[in-house]
């Protein structure tokens, strides 16, 4: 099963190239899920079908959930699924403040586990409003019925690995999957944001070098539950179609093995 993350740049340069170039690396990278952040209500102007439903019909995904913020309504956050999705909510939904309008999350079952999967883009402005937002977040995950057994966190965090936000999510048992990959295997965790290879950043742009700020995050209850295998990044080099990159971030995705998938590898070497 493989889980993705990409903030697609709510952005009108080059949009009609970009769009393309979005699907076409998105059926390239072939998640199961994938999480979008800087989601356009709308494909052109005020009328008209949703981004994220766009990219869903060109790309083959049969469920697509779309919310757009309440404080924000020409974006949103949105999930693509190729499989049934059993609930889907959002933050704002609850009684949490405005300024904590960040995310929004789904469950689905795979073979006998039930995951809780979540969206989040945080605050790029204030490094105290993202800590506020990651522990209203991290609190609403949990406060439900305990059902889930395996929890992936993703997105836009707009920071970096070494930021409050980072160490507040590793001190409440989140695994950075990338993270995990450089310790366990000595392949380095990749940028997200590069202001040297990707031209959407080489002018204008705030940071003098690349960072890593779109992450996945795991946490899993008991043994014998899933692993993490392959995680890397995409979106980093023009695809094949239109020979643009498709947005200012690079995603990131990660593939996670179900024990059921181990044993039949087992079985069949």
């Amino acid at each position: 099963m493989r889980i993705a993350t990409f903030n697609i740049w709510n952005n009108p340069s080059s949009w009609a190239e970009r769009i393309d170039s979005i699907c076409e690396e998105v059926t390239r990278v072939n998640p199961d899920f994938l999480a979008l952040q800087e989601v356009k209500t709308y494909m052109n102007g005020e009328e008209g079908m949703n981004v994220a439903r766009h990219i869903a019909q060109k790309t083959g995904f049969p469920f697509c959930v779309f919310k757009e913020y309440p404080d924000s309504p020409d974006e949103g956050l949105a999930f693509l699924s190729k499989y049934p999705i059993s609930t889907e909510d959002a933050i704002w939904y609850t009684d949490t403040k405005e300024s904590n309008y960040c995310a929004i999350r789904i469950t689905f079952e795979m073979g006998d586990i039930t995951f809780g999967l979540t969206n989040v883009h945080l605050n790029w402005r204030s490094s105290a409003t993202r800590e506020e937002q990651m522990k209203s977040v991290h609190d609403w995950i949990f406060e439900g019925d305990g059902t889930t057994a395996f929890e992936i966190l993703c997105g836009d965090f707009n920071d970096d690995p070494d930021s409050p936000v980072h160490h507040y999510l590793t001190g409440h048992l989140w695994s950075d999957v990338a993270q995990l990959q450089e310790e366990q295997h000595g392949i380095k965790a990749q940028a997200t944001l590069d202001p040297v290879d990707n031209p959407h950043l080489r002018n204008g742009s705030n940071f003098e070098r690349p960072v890593r700020y779109d992450w996945i995050l795991c946490q899993k209850k008991g043994e014998n539950l899933p692993s993490i295998d392959k995680v890397d990044v995409f979106g980093n080099m023009p695809v094949t179609g239109v020979k643009i990159l498709p947005s200012d971030h690079y995603g990131v995705f990660a593939d996670i093995t179900l024990e059921h998938e181990k044993e039949t590898d087992r079985v069949s070497s």
